[in-house]
């Protein structure tokens, strides 16, 4: 972070490779340098002879590669995630033939033109789509565009996951088109759930848990602000032959929550997957509050025996959700077993050394009582 370094003896461009050493003059990393973001230097190699080049790069994309062959049954995944696999700021996620890629910091973006020649050659896709459209380039200086960058991506594209099958928007769509961080919470909820359960999808985006509830037989309600996401969640209906068991409900969650309490209604299920409700420290005591007035009314959905899946992609709320939700709990007056705490899939890896590379985690807990 900026407090933590001397300033330059003159100023930097932004995005230059710079070295940093201790007080004494040691050696500690090569980094990308930001003159505008809050963390002014990102760590691209450690070792001193391991210089910051277009081999580096190449190196670094055919180790990520090789770190996913091991992800199965899906043609979806995420290739590259920036610190976690060397490469600060460079999100690839693969969607059946085509490339999506993300540059989120000056240095890399001084380098990407190398890192898409790279996966070019090793990954061969049909085509490369650039979606640098997001707020965090604007704190490191830079545009944000969404472009083509090589071949062909078209407008729509089907992927596959655990034998169920989704349309994808990689041009429009959040993130890079489909949560693909999700895969395990989705495979864990679609083993658990039983024909003729009702559930409710909160914040359901294109479908991937609702419909995945209904290939089991589940009776599933939908509900997503965005009509648009609610219009590709019943395309994704019918394409897996389940549209007859999938409501759609444009709403607001914190509205459609607290309305469905007020009814009287209940659910087996209740699986409650918000946006991110503190994007920084300053939001921590709004988010708790979001957080826990949603917490109450999902748990009040419940019938005797329900289970809730909670999911957070917020880092400031992580370590607080358990205290949270047990507060919550309370509240309603009922005892939660947890089932089950998961985390991002394997191809958004963890380092234990960089604490916000685990961004997020799934509760599910059942009513004991």
């Amino acid at each position: 972070f900026r407090d933590e370094l001397e300033a330059p003896a003159e100023p930097l461009p932004n995005g230059e490779v710079v070295e940093l050493s201790d007080r004494h003059g040691r050696f500690l990393a090569y980094a990308f340098y930001s003159g505008t973001s809050h963390i002014a230097a990102r760590v691209v190699s450690t070792d001193r002879a391991q210089i910051v080049n277009r081999d580096l790069i190449h190196r670094r994309l055919t180790t990520a590669l090789k770190r996913r062959e091991a992800i199965r049954d899906t043609n979806a995944k995420r290739l590259v995630y920036s610190e976690s696999d060397g490469l600060p700021g460079l999100i690839v996620d693969q969607y059946a033939e085509a490339l999506v890629l993300q540059v989120r910091t000056a240095g890399m973006e001084r380098w990407k033109d190398a890192a898409v020649d790279a996966l070019r050659s090793l990954v061969r896709p049909e085509g490369i789509l650039e979606r640098s459209d997001k707020e965090f380039r604007e704190e490191e200086g830079l545009p944000v565009v969404t472009q083509l960058l090589d071949g062909r991506v078209p407008e729509r594209i089907r992927i596959e996951e655990h034998g169920l099958q989704f349309w994808v928007d990689p041009h429009r769509g959040q993130k890079t088109g489909f949560y693909l961080d999700q895969r395990d919470t989705r495979r864990l909820v679609r083993e658990l759930i039983q024909p003729g359960q009702r559930v409710a999808d909160v914040c359901a985006y294109t479908g991937g848990f609702g419909v995945g509830a209904a290939s089991r037989g589940a009776s599933v309600v939908c509900v997503e602000q965005q009509e648009p996401l609610l219009e590709l969640l019943r395309e994704n209906a019918v394409l897996n032959g389940v549209a007859d068991r999938v409501e759609r409900v444009a709403a607001d969650a914190f509205y459609w929550l607290g309305a469905k309490v007020a009814q009287g209604e209940r659910f087996d299920w209740v699986l409650l997957d918000p946006p991110s409700l503190a994007k920084s420290k300053a939001d921590l005591l709004k988010g708790r509050q979001a957080l826990h007035h949603l917490l109450v009314n999902a748990l009040a959905l419940l019938t005797e025996h329900g289970t809730l899946v909670l999911s957070l992609c917020t880092y400031h709320l992580l370590g607080l959700a358990e205290e949270i939700l047990r507060i919550a709990a309370a509240e309603r007056g009922t005892r939660l077993r947890v089932l089950a705490v998961t985390m991002q899939a394997a191809d958004h890896p963890w380092v234990l050394q960089m604490p916000a590379s685990r961004y997020l985690m799934s509760w599910t807990v059942r009513r004991d009582g």
